[in-house]
């Protein structure tokens, strides 16, 4: 079984400061501690229906006394996944968020665009992504995967090369599933 740390990402991904990373990292972190204990768990990842379990390991050593939302939580930890499973795992290498209207979060690239190709060139896979801390009979894995393609299809980018990435925080599960 594969083993990493969620702060693999810092050094995988462009676009966003490290400081983003890792406030985005501890929100994952917080969430994970609702039901993971020592800082670490087994992870599933469907990746591309690549299913695979690693074992992660995150770094839980910070005040989280201004981290208490779960709304918060779900989503910033959702976000921190997705740029995990984005970089460490599929090989991306720049990621830049989107805007409203798009119907996707975030974009990313295999390589870091120079900035002609950011103003010039659409060659990016988008995501939309998604967190949950736990499911309930209204709110489930299966069903927030289908709705964050159905937001993709009503989005702007509808027409691009684009992912769902949603993370399940009490499992722990991440899904990463092409549009």
């Amino acid at each position: 079984m594969k083993s990493h740390n969620l702060k693999e990402t810092i050094q995988q991904l462009k676009g966003p400061t490290k400081e983003q990373i890792i406030v985005g990292n501890q929100w994952a972190a917080v969430a994970l501690d609702k039901f993971h204990i020592n800082s670490k768990a087994k992870i599933k990842i469907i990746n591309e229906e690549q299913e695979e379990i690693i074992f992660l390991h995150w770094d839980s050593n910070f005040s989280s006394a201004a981290m208490k939302e779960n709304v918060d939580m779900a989503n910033h930890g959702g976000v921190a996944f997705s740029f995990f499973i984005m970089s460490v795992l599929s090989d991306y290498k720049y990621v830049e968020q989107s805007e409203i209207g798009d119907g996707v979060d975030y974009r990313f690239k295999n390589t870091e665009p120079s900035d002609d190709d950011l103003n010039f060139l659409d060659d990016f896979h988008y995501v939309e992504v998604s967190g949950i801390l736990q499911e309930s009979k209204t709110n489930t894995l299966k069903k927030r995967i289908q709705i964050k393609h159905d937001q993709i299809k009503k989005g702007r980018k509808n027409d691009k090369s684009s992912s769902v990435i949603v993370t399940l925080f009490s499992e722990p599960q991440t899904v990463r599933e092409i549009h």
